[in-house]
């Protein structure tokens, strides 16, 4: 058997997409890659594979909950979208929205949406989908906060009939689309809803999986769904087990032994040794991740800007992209993710720690008044924060370092118990990362950093209800002057998407943002 090994180098450019696109009266499905898709009845077959096995799947890290709209965490996206389909869905190549659950939708004003479902979708639980079902999801989803961010665009709906439903998004807003591709927006059984079922313990939706099974710790397992709308992306494996190991090279040795077929995150030291094994395929792209250090902007510590800036200038990016993703990592100085339209590199700075003393003794800052505590829940973010420490020490600032579990992070971190922390966010658009990371009404919810600059978030929403892409780009770059210059949240570096798989296995469509769609991966024979 030959090796295979794919190295897909997106070009970062491609990652620019606009989220609201132009005017059109009628917007029907178009053919994906794969075909377009077809949908009827409740099939009593499967009509376009004939099932054979399933794959074994390790990830280091768990969902903190399988329910839509119950997390933020980009791992439990994954899992949603086995079981679940929004009205839109993200294509693999372009990271672009594009018709899921929705056969043709018209664009009637600035803010009114009329969206038509394919008819003849079953959700697990034998119920045919409506416009129903879609009002319930949207009314569920308001309350939980994880997802403020992506069903905040709705401000209203009304059901038209059975199979059509209008969105009202109050005023014109370049998310839309976007948002709801978004977990957090994605369609659950309205007699469920109503019924007070506890999808947090059986997530049901009309996804390609049916989940079966959930052993904290351990794994999770799903099986094909027969009656699966989408005939183009049936499944074409029979399950998958999905298993958490979180040490990196115990999955690398399950991987070599056969013991699983799939590793989502691929320990980086080990790459080249699975390179050179003709029995795995390493496939690589750039990544869509913002790996990012926070400070909690309402600690004494970082309430002041210039202290911020100076810790700023003392981080190696460098050092911590070697040590922590030996080197499978982009280090980057802004904000915001770089390569997205509107961003800037106005007001960055680089890395300067004699820069950074004097800008503290500039200001009569006393570094041994700044100790902090930075909370991390994963081994790269230990070897990231163990470079931070040594850094900020040569300012004269004491760091500790606090390894918890990533349900603890969650709420730590959301109920501003904590002083600074490490996190990656996962976007396609400048406008929905600044709203969700910084802008002042997310405090509580995506805004760790709980940034509080009126000015910044005025012109995120600005941007937000501008549908003029050249408009909106302006607003943004002076948004991102700002964010630069405030120095709350520090870029570190953009990630590279890695994987590895049994060569035997097909895994066709990988996107910038991790998502690996099972549903159409299969064995060669």
């Amino acid at each position: 058997m030959n090796k295979k090994r794919i190295l897909c180098t997106l070009l970062i450019g491609s990652l620019m997409v606009s989220a609201l696109t132009a005017c059109a009266i009628i917007h029907q499905q178009t053919p994906s890659v794969h075909g377009s898709a077809q949908v009827g009845s409740q099939q009593d077959e499967p009509s376009v594979v004939v099932f054979g096995s399933g794959i074994t799947v390790a990830s280091m890290a768990e969902t903190p909950s399988v329910a839509p709209a119950r997390h933020s965490a980009l791992i439990g996206s994954f899992k949603n979208a086995m079981t679940h389909n929004g009205l839109f869905r993200l294509d693999y190549e372009s990271l672009a929205p594009v018709p899921d659950l929705v056969k043709e939708w018209s664009e009637l004003s600035d803010t009114l949406f009329e969206f038509r479902i394919h008819e003849g979708i079953r959700f697990h639980n034998g119920d045919e989908m409506t416009a129903y079902d879609i009002a319930a999801s949207f009314e569920y989803v308001r309350n939980y906060p994880d997802q403020r961010g992506t069903h905040g665009s709705v401000m209203s709906w009304e059901v038209i009939d059975r199979y059509t439903i209008l969105l009202d998004t109050g005023v014109p807003n370049a998310l839309l689309l976007s948002d709801l591709t978004s977990h957090g927006n994605f369609i659950m059984p309205r007699s469920l809803l109503e019924a007070g079922h506890d999808f947090t313990i059986e997530p049901i939706g009309s996804g390609p999986f049916i989940f079966e099974e959930w052993r904290a710790g351990d794994f999770l397992r799903f099986r094909a769904f027969e009656n699966y709308f989408d005939t183009d992306r049936f499944p074409m494996i029979e399950y998958v087990h999905w298993r958490i190991i979180p040490e990196g090279a115990s999955r690398t040795i399950a991987l070599e032994s056969g013991e699983i077929d799939y590793v989502v995150d691929v320990t980086f030291p080990d790459v080249a040794r699975l390179e050179a094994n003709s029995d795995i395929t390493v496939q690589q792209i750039s990544g869509a991740t913002f790996q990012h250090f926070i400070m909690n902007n309402d600690r004494p510590q970082f309430d002041n800007i210039y202290v911020r800036r100076a810790i700023d200038m003392a981080l190696d990016r460098e050092a911590m992209v070697v040590a922590s993703l030996d080197g499978f990592g982009v280090p980057i100085w802004t904000s915001m993710p770089p390569m997205l339209s509107g961003a800037s590199t106005e007001n960055t700075r680089s890395f300067d720690p004699n820069g950074a003393r004097a800008l503290l003794f500039e200001h009569n800052i006393d570094p041994a008044t700044l100790d902090f505590e930075i909370l991390i829940f994963d081994e790269q973010q230990r070897r990231r924060a163990e470079v931070a420490q040594a850094n900020l020490g040569d300012i004269g600032i004491a760091v500790t370092i606090s390894m918890i579990d990533f349900a603890t992070w969650l709420t730590l971190t959301l109920d501003d118990t904590y002083d600074a922390t490490f996190a990656n966010f996962t976007t396609t658009n400048l406008v929905s990362f600044f709203r969700n990371t910084m802008s002042i009404e997310f405090i509580g919810s995506q805004n760790r950093s709980r940034m509080r600059n009126e000015e910044f978030s005025d012109l995120v929403y600005k941007a937000l209800i501008t549908v003029n892409e050249q408009e909106r780009t302006a607003i943004l770059e002076e948004a991102s002057a700002i964010a630069n210059d405030h120095a709350g949240v520090l870029g570190i570096n953009m990630n590279i998407v890695v994987r590895a798989f049994n060569s035997n296995l097909v895994a066709p469509e990988l996107a910038a943002n991790g998502s690996m769609f099972m549903n159409m991966m299969y064995w060669n024979e």
